[in-house]
């Protein structure tokens, strides 16, 4: 009855919002630029806490430690840097997609439409479809536990509910429905850790049961130690040190999503205002690491205790879910997983529709017709995300494979994102090259056995030396396209060369922005985000002097925040 009851509860949310959204395609995809800050920042926490993170985290702490979610918490490190340096540009650059900003930024040449039509394919088909892949097989993998469901029935109940709401009520529906699926899923995920702890016999029991019961000495620290040897002995590069350095080094800026990434892009893009769209990328980073990894990780500790074998370690976390929960709790864990679920299938759908309607079949196929005539067009495109999630889905085996995969597939686009918002010369040859670069090297790297940090860095670095070489040798994007872009923007970094041809030119240009503040806010950021999310681990493991020290850490990052002026909301 639990789960019935919300899956109407999401229905109904769709239905109500389906007058409003389809006015426009601007509503369907940006709900008409008009969400508040802590709609979009919670929307966007929703939409990347789905049912497969558990499992995948479950997966991470079981074979490696708690330290290896540094795979994941990096990425904390670029949506905060995205917050103050690139979420306000967004803003300014009024795009309904990112992938839109290429034109923007590039000019409408040759080289600059092959990019749009070619990104907009890319991240709608392969990345997109391969993510939903896996978020459809973690649902399948709690269903069959749960109720014995098989993949095919799973994936075609689920999507099609998502789909359902999705298609009536875009944008809108899908903000509202994340709000009440975050709450949901969150709450869910804390209520579970509890019996989870308790049935171990609390905190305490927790941590003597699993470090008196593995192999590995350092699997409940916050990172691991370096081996023996000095700083250039190959003793010291330990795998497992070797991957935290290049987790927090280079990871966080080399990957697909290290400009924001789309579907932070897209709700940034319908806030209020650039304060709201900061605000709403602060508040995700804080919510998408402080507060949603320890239930989890509370979880996986105790399945080692429970569970010491198990045949695939993310079944455990749906496992020990019907196992330990009571009737009623049961059926609001369920419910809270398919929200999660819910909430980021809806998102992907309508955004890789975006991609597919606005990026490609408008201004490659069909041009000048009317909104009507666009918004049945991206409900089509709603049906072929749709299609091929399902085909990726029951193709995956392995969520957390998956996952690794595609962060090594956009390693080497990383740089180049982030660098077109710094950097005059970066061009559409630069993007193009870094997107066939790090999709070949990672194919053919990718069942070398290396240590997965090793592959990654050769990835980023070998895409690098195309990238570069490519941008040096093409011409750059038209000075009339980049002092445009530069006047709407403003962005920070070596754009001297563009205000001084727009001088020339008798344009009016922007002073030059100040580096300085964006950079505080983002070290600020990292002492509230990274400090308290320290600080509550450090908490549940029961070590109070570095998690005091970690609570420090964040008051000094919040009254930081507050002093500079980053918290207010206009």
């Amino acid at each position: 009855m639990i789960i019935i009851a919300y899956n109407v509860l999401s229905l109904i949310v769709g239905v109500v919002m389906t007058r409003r959204a389809h006015r426009s395609t601007e509503e369907y995809f940006l709900a008409g630029r008009a969400l508040p800050w802590w709609i979009a920042g919670t929307s966007m926490v929703a939409t990347s806490f789905s049912c497969d993170t558990p499992l995948y985290v479950t997966k991470l702490v079981r074979t490696v430690g708690i330290y290896e979610n540094w795979q994941w918490w990096c990425f904390g490190i670029g949506s905060l840097f995205a917050t103050f340096f690139l979420a306000p540009l967004w803003r300014r650059a009024k795009v309904l997609t990112d992938v839109e900003l290429t034109e923007l930024r590039y000019g409408s040449g040759k080289a600059s439409r092959l990019l749009r039509g070619f990104r907009a394919l890319w991240l709608a088909l392969p990345i997109n479809v391969i993510a939903m892949g896996w978020v459809i097989l973690a649902i399948y993998k709690i269903m069959n536990a749960a109720v014995g469901w098989d993949k095919p029935l799973s994936i075609i109940v689920f999507t099609g509910l998502a789909f359902s709401y999705t298609l009536l009520s875009g944008m809108w529906g899908v903000a509202l429905t994340d709000l009440v699926q975050y709450v949901i899923a969150q709450g869910g995920a804390i209520i579970f850790a509890v019996y989870a702890v308790k049935k171990v016999g609390g905190l305490s029991a927790l941590h003597d049961a699993v470090a008196t019961s593995v192999s590995k000495p350092d699997m409940l620290n916050m990172a691991p130690a370096p081996g023996a040897g000095g700083f250039f002995s190959a003793d010291f590069w330990t795998p497992a040190f070797m991957g935290l350095i290049t987790y927090i080094a280079v990871t966080w800026w080399a990957n697909v999503n290290s400009d924001g990434g789309g579907k932070i892009i897209q709700r940034q893009n319908s806030c209020k205002n650039e304060q709201h769209a900061l605000l709403a990328t602060l508040w995700y980073s804080l919510t998408n690491l402080a507060f949603r990894s320890w239930p989890w990780i509370l979880v996986a500790l105790a399945s080692m205790v429970l569970y010491p074998s198990i045949a695939d370690p993310e079944m455990a976390y749906p496992q020990l879910m019907m196992e330990i929960l009571p009737f009623g709790l049961k059926g609001l864990l369920v419910a809270s997983l398919l929200a999660a679920f819910m909430s980021t299938i809806s998102s992907q759908l309508n955004w890789g529709a975006s991609y597919l309607m606005h990026d490609f079949y408008r201004p490659f196929l069909v041009k000048n017709r009317s909104e009507s005539h666009y918004l049945w067009i991206s409900k089509a495109a709603t049906v072929v995300v749709l299609i091929g999630a399902g085909l990726a889905a029951y193709l995956t085996e392995s969520v957390t494979e998956a996952f690794k995969f595609i962060i090594a597939f956009g390693a080497g686009t990383g740089p180049v994102y982030v660098l077109r918002w710094f950097w005059w010369r970066i061009n559409a040859w630069s993007e193009i090259s870094a997107m066939i670069a790090s999709s070949a090297i990672t194919l053919i790297l990718f069942n070398v056995p290396l240590p997965y940090g090793g592959r990654l860095l050769l990835i980023t670095f070998g895409s690098a030396i195309i990238w570069i070489i490519v941008t040096l040798i093409s011409k750059p994007a038209p000075m009339d396209n980049l002092a445009e872009f530069y006047r709407r923007t403003k962005p920070v970094g070596v754009w001297g060369a563009v205000r001084k041809w727009s001088r020339a030119h008798g344009q009016i240009t922007p002073q030059p922005a100040r580096v300085s503040q964006p950079l505080m806010g983002w070290i600020w950021g990292m002492a509230l985000v990274i400090g308290l999310t320290l600080a509550i681990g450090y908490s549940v493991m029961l070590n109070p002097v570095p998690a005091a020290l970690c609570y420090l850490v964040t008051l000094i990052g919040a009254i930081g925040l507050w002093k500079a002026g980053f918290l207010k909301t206009s």
